[in-house]
């Protein structure tokens, strides 16, 4: 698995994306700044539906809050996956081997896993009937308290790009 995202890195370095991305001076800091905007728009809602899963804003029914978040927090997550392949491709052999990057993607992927738990196990439609005032279920605290940890991490280990591993 190592080898072929390896071989992917060095093949994407020649390639038009990565072109594109070199060759225009405005696409790294635009890729950048809409980054930052969908990783704003995605934790806002994820960290307001986790926040109220571990009892903060007890007086807010969780079920609302559960119907929207999905959506705007989807927005914000492929804001953010289209600009941060756009910067990946812009010098994807450094990316590949910064060890900062390699935890920001084990951080994002754990994150998915506990999304896709929170789906699975039905979590998610215990979470729609709780209303104001109502305790979340204990699996569903724990779900939030990880996602909050996790996409905490993402956004440490983003930061950490420059200052980790190959510096930029």
């Amino acid at each position: 698995m190592y080898t072929l995202l390896e071989q992917f890195s060095h093949w994407l370095k020649f390639t038009g994306i990565h072109l594109f991305v070199v060759r225009n001076a405005w696409v790294v800091p635009a890729s950048q700044s809409l980054h930052f905007i969908g990783l704003a728009l995605m934790f806002g809602m994820v960290g307001l539906l986790d926040l109220r899963m571990l009892g903060v804003a007890k007086h807010l029914p969780l079920g609302p809050i559960n119907k929207v978040t999905p959506v705007w927090g989807f927005v914000g997550f492929t804001i953010n996956l289209i600009t941060g392949f756009l910067l990946y491709a812009g010098d994807p052999v450094q990316y590949f081997h910064n060890v900062a990057y390699r935890w920001k993607m084990l951080f994002i992927l754990l994150a998915g896993l506990n999304l896709f738990a929170f789906w699975v196990t039905g979590t998610s439609k215990k979470v729609d009937s709780i209303g104001a005032d109502e305790d979340a279920p204990g699996l569903a605290k724990l779900m939030a308290a990880a996602s909050l940890f996790l996409w905490i991490g993402v956004m440490f280990w983003g930061r950490m790009l420059p200052f980790i591993g190959s510096a930029f």
